[in-house]
């Protein structure tokens, strides 16, 4: 599986969303807002997300789409992470 990421925004508030992405999948299929998120414990890529409530009017978040293999959500985790690397290294020149 081949992913072309282009990250869109580089967020730079101290906060842990650290940018926005789109991931573009065998070249057939594009996802939009992939955020990559860092702490102080841990890197990660969150799926976009929508918002309902639930039968307890209860606010509830579910990724719209997300992988379903692990070996998958790696290949993405490292695309992504490797362009937001390139973008950090062109920014910083």
């Amino acid at each position: 599986m081949q992913f072309d990421v282009k990250i869109r925004k580089v967020i730079e508030n101290g906060k842990p969303l650290k940018a926005l992405a789109s991931v573009t999948v065998d070249g057939s299929f594009t996802i939009h807002n992939v955020r990559v998120i860092k702490t102080e414990n841990a890197q990660f890529v969150a799926m976009p997300y929508a918002t309902f409530k639930d039968a307890d009017g209860k606010d509830v978040r579910r990724d719209i789409v997300h992988p379903i293999k692990s070996e998958v959500r790696k290949s993405l985790e490292a695309a992504v992470f490797a362009a937001y690397e390139q973008k950090l290294a062109e920014k910083a020149e």
